[in-house]
């Protein structure tokens, strides 16, 4: 499983990882070991997460109180106990963020600030805008997009499925129903439809039968 090697964190290996700008900067960051409970799953680095100070047991938050730092590295504890280290303080970007189940941003957003955890928006190249604390409106129109897209895609492929089902259709040379000025001045109209030659899908014509092709025991005696 990938993990990302983190800012403040030192490493002496020579290994390639796939890092994950988490961190907005190096500033200020405190992490601590713990341990993710066997069960709970796989969890992905910058998940907010909630560590005992007592125990130093990591587990996913399901009230905004227990929001209290977040997942350093991926860790898959689906059939074991595992270690993990979490970040306490420090400053991180709102768009590599996992955030606790339904909970408000803007809530858990102000209970992380009170461990000096700030979570920043992040301004993307295109001028869009990350926020860490999304309106009900924008969380809204997020979603209706997103059912938007999954309809159109959806229209495109019942099109091309379609389309395979019709198949070729008989057809004379187009170019033989053309006006001369047509001929002359745009021959593309009488373009053929472009078929790759196979049958559509369920409408593959069954070969015609043969008697010579039958075996001898089903040839009638003579």
């Amino acid at each position: 499983m990938p993990t990302a090697n983190p800012i403040g964190v030192a490493s002496f290996s020579s290994a390639a990882y796939a890092y994950n700008a988490l961190v907005s900067d190096g500033d200020d960051i405190n992490t601590l070991k713990g341990t993710v409970a066997s069960g709970i799953g796989v969890l992905i680095r910058g998940t907010i997460v909630n560590i005992d100070p007592a125990t130093l047991a990591i587990t996913v938050p399901t009230t905004v109180a227990g929001c209290n730092a977040i997942l350093v590295n991926d860790v898959d504890s689906t059939a074991a106990t595992v270690p993990a280290q979490v970040y306490t303080t420090g400053s991180f970007k709102a768009d590599a963020i996992t955030w606790p189940g339904a909970l408000s941003h803007a809530l858990v957003t102000d209970q992380l600030r009170d461990y000096q955890i700030n979570i920043q928006s992040v301004i993307y190249t295109d001028g869009t805008l990350v926020k860490s604390a999304p309106s009900k409106a924008e969380e809204d129109e997020a979603k209706k997009q997103i059912e938007k897209n999954k309809a159109e895609a959806k229209k495109a492929a019942e099109a091309v499925e379609e389309a395979a089902k019709e198949g070729p259709k008989p057809s004379d040379s187009p170019s033989a129903h053309l006006s001369a000025d047509e001929r002359e001045q745009h021959p593309e109209y009488g373009a053929p439809a472009v078929w790759t030659g196979e049958p559509a899908p369920g409408n593959a014509e069954k070969p015609a039968s043969n008697p010579a092709h039958k075996s001898a025991e089903h040839q009638p005696k003579r």
